[in-house]
């Protein structure tokens, strides 16, 4: 079922997940399906260099030195893009608002040797050292979500839509949120009536 997507005034999509899951390809995908921006921790530090007129190494010793909790710093930043315009955040800045209302939360994840040899595929390393990634990543991750919000960031109720990205492709995943976002304003339209 194909659905034609109407967006309401500034949707919010949340689209977190483990690293070589296709977080980026898939808020890619669907922000061009859509014609909406989205933001990643990637786009963020990059403002945030720009902004300041300093180094990525400048930036990563003032947060070393506690200068700057970049936590704090990206948090804010992303709360200016979703009352701003229209959104879809993704990655690991999703996981600093998952505290936040959004029309779709959704948690993208794989087997851990499917996301080794994406990312070794991406990164051009060994499996090996892309394993290590995963595993680095995984637990910079795990300790985000308990840290701020004292919760497991695998736990299911964060999220509205969990899928494993290995059984389809990015943009079947693309209709699967749109499908599940469709199906959700039509049940809070419904509700109102």
């Amino acid at each position: 079922m194909k659905v034609k997507f109407m967006p309401k005034e500034k949707p919010l999509f949340v689209i977190a997940g483990m690293l070589g899951a296709g977080c980026t390809h898939v808020a890619r995908l669907l922000s061009e399906k859509l014609g909406i921006d989205f933001v990643n921790t990637e786009r963020l530090l990059r403002e945030i260099v720009v902004d300041r007129k300093i180094s990525y190494a400048e930036l990563s010793q003032m947060v070393s030195s506690g200068e700057v909790d970049i936590e704090k710093v990206m948090r804010n930043m992303l709360l200016d893009y979703v009352n701003e315009r229209n959104i879809i955040i993704e990655g690991r800045s999703a996981l600093l608002i998952l505290d936040r209302p959004a029309d779709i939360k959704v948690f993208l994840w794989a087997p851990f040797e499917y996301r080794a040899k994406m990312v070794a595929e991406r990164r051009g390393i060994s499996l090996e050292e892309a394993r290590e990634a995963v595993r680095y990543s995984d637990t910079e991750r795990e300790n985000l979500v308990r840290r701020l919000y004292k919760r497991d960031w695998l736990n299911v109720e964060l999220y509205d839509l969990v899928i494993n990205s290995a059984r389809w492709d990015y943009s079947e995943i693309v209709e699967l949120i749109l499908n599940a976002y469709k199906l959700r304003s039509n049940k809070k339209k419904e509700s109102k009536s």
